[in-house]
């Protein structure tokens, strides 16, 4: 089945596994958390298994099989060698290490091997394919349980600072996008986990300044897999991370006359901080860096229109090499990026479900930014430095991969460490709106 990388052995075994997450899941939440969390974790193993089958049937293949092959070639080594298999997979993407591969062991995809951020993918599902010997489909289970602890602690700082649990579960545990991209083996998996992690920890860190190790820990890890794996979400995360930090100083200052007449000062430090650390990064960055995205969103547009991505892609236009250039873009990208495909754009069956859940996170947007009254949306905003840093974050990350992901494939997937941000901000002004409206 699938191309022989579905046994009838890992169906019958898949449900053990299952009940064994479960099982683990009953000691993880608190006593009063653990309905939701059971809730949610259902879904979640619901998405990487809907995931799995369909990369398996649907689509009969992609990089999440090629991450599989990758890590199932250093698995055999592991398994055949340890010395050998545990020093290959710690060491770099070498010729001399590609060497130690043989036909027993079978051989790294060398596309994600040659590449240090798929071939730390594959590094990452080495475990969790031991655990499941070998198995894609059970691998991929235990990668979406893992990655939806991560979630899970994105959800209570959401409960925390909205003291809202219903428009927390709704913005994390229950976006069908982030259900299924969300999981399996792929980049989309790991560096949305490493985004909650990295929120979640900067709050407790340096806004709470509870310096616990355990918060380091993830915090550092997180933000060295966001960097290695998709450095862009770092350029995004970064800055509105730090506005996040500031704007919370801000408000600790009772004179009003002070408070705001030191937001300019805030926001050029600002400024000259985020100009300082990418410059100081610019090599970890590679590709990245910031004298190489206009240059790189070029390309990717013109790439990835091209007819062998079945023509389901949109146009923001030429770009023309400038910063005016790219700015000129930034309505439509950032349309895009928020609510693309849209349901005129439906050309394939899995692309409908994006389209829906695009729709309702428009006209929610609509409600509330032109038919909502803007003097109070926007004093919620200014009020809530945690909303200024979802808008930031959701408006700076949608205008990028807006500007250099023109396939809605490759869309759908990229967009899915905005798209928690965006709709608990959005909920938050529109039940708070609400409320006021009815004590009124």
């Amino acid at each position: 089945m699938g191309d022989g990388l579905l046994e009838i052995w890992e169906v019958f075994l898949a449900p053990i596994y299952i009940l064994l997450i479960m099982v683990l899941a009953y000691f993880i939440p608190r006593p009063i958390d653990r309905k939701v969390f059971n809730l949610g974790l259902g879904a979640k193993l619901a998405g990487g298994l809907a995931f799995t089958l369909i990369y398996l049937f649907y689509y009969g293949g992609g990089d999440t099989i090629a991450y599989y092959k990758t890590a199932m070639a250093y698995c055999n080594l592991i398994i055949q060698s340890p010395f050998d298999g545990l020093a290959i997979t710690f060491g770099e993407n070498s010729i001399e290490n590609f060497s130690v591969f043989t036909y027993e062991t079978g051989y790294p995809v060398r596309h994600i091997f040659d590449e240090s951020a798929t071939l730390m993918v594959s590094k990452i599902a080495i475990p969790f394919l031991l655990l499941s010997f070998k198995s894609y489909l059970i691998g991929s289970l235990l990668i979406s349980f893992i990655s939806y602890l991560a979630i899970w602690q994105l959800f209570k700082l959401f409960t925390h600072l909205t003291g809202n649990q219903n428009i927390s579960m709704l913005s994390t545990l229950f976006i069908p996008s982030i259900l299924f991209w969300g999981s399996g083996i792929s980049k989309d998996t790991i560096t949305f986990a490493a985004t909650c992690y990295f929120v979640y920890g900067s709050y407790w860190l340096i806004i709470k300044r509870n310096f616990r190790i355990r918060l380091i820990v993830l915090s550092i890890l997180s933000l060295w897999l966001i960097i290695t794996i998709k450095p862009y979400i770092f350029l995004v995360l970064f800055p509105g991370t730090l506005v996040w930090v500031f704007f919370n100083s801000i408000q600790r200052i009772k004179n009003r006359i002070i408070r705001i007449g030191t937001i300019p000062v805030i926001l050029f430090t600002s400024v000259i901080i985020i100009a300082f650390t990418l410059n100081s990064i610019s090599e970890v960055l590679g590709e990245y860096r910031t004298d190489n995205i206009i240059r790189k969103a070029i390309v990717a547009q013109e790439d990835l229109k091209q007819d062998y991505y079945g023509g389901n892609s949109f146009d923001i236009g030429k770009i023309e090499p400038t910063t005016i250039g790219v700015i000129s873009k930034f309505p439509i990208a950032t349309f895009y990026g928020f609510y693309g495909p849209t349901l005129l754009h439906v050309n394939k069956f899995v692309i409908l479900f994006s389209a829906l859940e695009n729709t309702i996170l428009l006209f929610l947007s609509i409600s509330i930014f032109i038919f909502g009254n803007p003097f109070l949306t926007l004093k919620r905003l200014s009020g809530e430095p945690f909303l200024i840093f979802c808008l930031l974050f959701s408006v700076l990350f949608a205008f990028g991969i807006g500007l250099s992901s023109p396939n809605f494939g490759a869309l759908v997937r990229f967009k899915i460490p905005l798209l928690p941000f965006f709709l608990i901000m959005l909920l938050s002004i529109y039940t708070r709106t609400a409320t006021d409206i009815n004590e009124a």
